[in-house]
C-alpha cells in the first residue's frame, strides 16, 4: 500500500493548480483523472476579465484574485519554461448610448483601475464597427490547454498522476485514513468539475452546470489586437489570422457533444458584427461546473472530515482558482476558516 498525503480527483484547472500548490508545500500528491470525461478546462478560452459587462461592475473579488493569478502563472511559466500569460485589452463594443454614458461615469471613479475613460469611435483596425467602444486594461487570457498539458507532464515525471476513471466504490474510510485501491492518504479532495453532480458523497450540493461551446475561425481580414466583446467574444490567438469565438450557454444539454444550434448562434453573432469572410475550422464543447449561487464551493464532508471538495469556479476559473487554492491550502493545513460564502457548509445549513 503506497501512502500519500493527498489524493486529488480531477486534473482540470482546479485540480492542477491545487496539486502544484500542495507540491510546493512539500506534500505528496496523486491526481487521478480520465481526461475524456470532462473537457471544460481544456475547452476554456482562459479569458481573465475584471469587469461584469451586464451590470458594469467589478467582477467578484477581482481586485484580490488578479494579483494572485498573475503571481501563480508567472511561477508556472518559469517552472515549465513556456509562455502562459497573454495580457490583451478587451475592446467592449457599446450596445447603446446609455451603456457608453455609464462607462464614462464609472471609468473615473469605481472602475478606474480596470477600464479606460477614453471612448473610441470606429476607426483603424475597428473601422468596421457600428458603435463606439472602450477598453478594459487589466485583461487578457491564459493558455489553459498549454498549462494543463505541462502540468500533466510534470505530474507524470513526479509519479503523481494516475490515468483512470475514479471509482467511488473503491474508497474505504478507516478513521483518519482513506484507502483507494493500492493507495492510502490522509486527505481525499474531489476536483471533478461538473461530474461532482454524480458524486455520492456530496449529493446535497446545488450545482447548476452550463454547457458552453466555442469556435475557432480563420479570418484574414480581421486584424484586431484586442479581445472584441459584444455579448460574445472574439479572441485573437498567437497563430496569425486565427481567433476563438464564444461562448454559448446551455443548461439542458450537459454533454461534451458539439451542436449545430450553438454553431449557428455564434456564426449569427459573427455575421452581425463582422463584414469579413471567415472559415470555421474547429468547434468544441465543455460543461462548466457552476453552483446555483454562482460561487465556488469548498470544504470538508460533514461526516468524513478528511474528505474534501474544491469546485464550482465556473467561467472565471483562471482568476479565481489560484487565489482560492491558497485559501483552501491554508484551511486544510493551518485550520484557518473558509470564507462563509464559498464554504460547503452553506449547502448543509
Amino acid at each position: 500500500m503506497q501512502k500519500i498525503d493527498f489524493i486529488i480527483v480531477g486534473q482540470g484547472l482546479a485540480g492542477s493548480i491545487l496539486a502544484l500548490d500542495l507540491l510546493k508545500l512539500n506534500k505528496s500528491v496523486l491526481i487521478i483523472d480520465n481526461a475524456t470525461l470532462s473537457k471544460s478546462s481544456r475547452v476554456a478560452a482562459g479569458i481573465y476579465n475584471p469587469i461584469v459587462f451586464k451590470r458594469l461592475t467589478q467582477s467578484w473579488m477581482a481586485d484580490k484574485t488578479l494579483p494572485v493569478m498573475f503571481d501563480f502563472f508567472k511561477e508556472a511559466e518559469k517552472l515549465f519554461n513556456t509562455k502562459l500569460i497573454y495580457p490583451t485589452k478587451i475592446a467592449r463594443v457599446f450596445a447603446s448610448g446609455e451603456e457608453e454614458a455609464l462607462w464614462k461615469k464609472k471609468a473615473v471613479n469605481e472602475l478606474s483601475d480596470f477600464i479606460e475613460a477614453e471612448v473610441h469611435s470606429p476607426s483603424g483596425e475597428y473601422a468596421f464597427l457600428h458603435n463606439n467602444y472602450g477598453f478594459v486594461s487589466q485583461a487578457g487570457y491564459i493558455d489553459v490547454t498549454g498549462f494543463l498539458s505541462h502540468t500533466l507532464s510534470y505530474l507524470e515525471q513526479h509519479k503523481a498522476y494516475l490515468n483512470e476513471t475514479f471509482s467511488y466504490e473503491d474508497i474505504a474510510i478507516n478513521g483518519y485514513e482513506i484507502t483507494y485501491k493500492d493507495y492510502s492518504c490522509s486527505k481525499l479532495i474531489f476536483c471533478e468539475g461538473h461530474l461532482a453532480t454524480k458524486n455520492p458523497f456530496f449529493k446535497e450540493l446545488k450545482f447548476k452546470p452550463a454547457k458552453g461551446e466555442v469556435l475557432t475561425i480563420y479570418c484574414e481580414e480581421l486584424n484586431t489586437t484586442s479581445i472584441l466583446n459584444k455579448d460574445f467574444f472574439i479572441l485573437p490567438l498567437p497563430e496569425a489570422h486565427h481567433f476563438k469565438v464564444g461562448a454559448t450557454y446551455n443548461w439542458d444539454d450537459l454533454t461534451d457533444t458539439i451542436s449545430n444550434e450553438a454553431k449557428q448562434t455564434l456564426t449569427d453573432k459573427l455575421n452581425a458584427l463582422l463584414p469579413f469572410s471567415y472559415k470555421v475550422i474547429n468547434q468544441q464543447a465543455g460543461v462548466r461546473p457552476a453552483t446555483i449561487d454562482r460561487r465556488p464551493v469548498m470544504g470538508n464532508h460533514p461526516t468524513h472530515k478528511n474528505m474534501f471538495l474544491f469546485n464550482g469556479f465556473g467561467t472565471k476559473a483562471v482568476m479565481l482558482v489560484p487565489y482560492f487554492s491558497k485559501h483552501f491550502c491554508s484551511f486544510i493545513e493551518n485550520k484557518s476558516e473558509l470564507f462563509r460564502d464559498i464554504d460547503v457548509k452553506r449547502f448543509y445549513a
